[in-house]
């Protein structure tokens, strides 16, 4: 069970990891997917503009380093089951993932942008205190 804790951490560790590929290990990239889909509604249908759309603002603002453009991402999710896509391709919705990879609850809750945005304001102002440290020597 990965829970909302596990997924902010890998999450930040993917993002700002320095990869630029999506990950090898199976858990990371059930970690990586399942954030890419987080900003979708339960229930709602979405068509290809606004999946592109919403998976391209999840690349730029929460992990730019993934160098995937939203076509292929957008295929992945299809084929790992996070996103429906109904028979005629024009729309979508957030799937249930695979079996194998199950989410605590509160990983709904989870904001992906957030997440690495603190992680990567974290790591800032430890590399600030660093380089401080570094001058009073």
């Amino acid at each position: 069970m990965i829970t909302a804790d596990e997924m902010r951490e890998r999450l930040a560790a993917l993002c700002l990891g320095g990869s630029s590929g999506l990950p090898r290990r199976s858990r990371d990239l059930n970690v990586l997917l399942a954030s890419a889909v987080l900003w979708m509604e339960p229930g709602a249908i979405y068509d290809e503009r606004e999946v592109n759309d919403g998976l391209a603002g999840w690349i730029d603002r929460g992990c730019p380093s993934l160098s995937i453009d939203v076509v292929t991402l957008r295929r992945e999710l299809v084929d790992r089951l996070y996103l429906d896509r109904d028979d005629s391709g024009a729309s979508y919705s957030a799937g249930p993932g695979p079996r194998e990879w199950q989410f605590s609850d509160d990983v709904a809750d989870v904001d992906p942008v957030e997440v690495i945005e603190t992680a990567r304001a974290a790591r800032e102002a430890r590399k600030a205190a660093h380089m401080s440290a570094e001058e009073d020597r």
